[in-house]
């Protein structure tokens, strides 16, 4: 898919470079760590239809570097999406090329293993732990997001 910002069109790459930004970008930080999850949180509104995500994808893989103006970024949105006429067929796009690139791919897949390993501990966590009970719902919804979707 092809980007334009500021008079300049770019192809979106979901190379190293744009896994490596999104896992420095958008990860959780737990206890003042990086918990280089980023690229699976972008594949998973993503997968949601969260289409805010759009923005966030453009900046990772887009190649255009440090974007100071927003505007021109959803300028770029809306010019991709057609004014949202086409969200729809972007986002599948979106996640069509997302898929097709090993880093991400691995990456995900990776983060889902090991989350599907530790929900026997967390279910059992969940027994005594409030907020663990609540959080396993959304852990094992998002894990069943990411095998529907990979």
């Amino acid at each position: 898919m092809q980007v334009t910002i500021n008079g300049k069109m770019n192809e979106l790459k979901f190379n190293f470079k744009a896994l490596f930004t999104a896992n420095s970008e958008y990860s959780t930080i737990e206890n003042g760590i990086n918990q280089g999850n980023g690229a699976v949180l972008l594949f998973i509104r993503l997968i949601e239809g969260d289409v805010t995500v759009i923005p966030e994808i453009i900046k990772v893989a887009g190649g255009f570097g440090k974007i100071t103006n927003e505007d021109k970024l959803f300028e770029a949105v809306d010019e991709i999406t057609d004014g949202g006429e086409k969200i729809d067929e972007v986002m599948d796009e979106l996640k069509a090329e997302l898929k097709q690139s090993g880093f991400f791919v691995k990456t995900i897949t990776s983060y889902k293993n090991q989350i599907e390993e530790s929900i026997p501990m967390m279910e059992e966590k969940a027994k005594t732990d409030d907020t663990m009970a609540n959080n396993l719902q959304a852990i094992k919804y998002s894990v069943k997001l990411l095998n529907d979707n990979l």
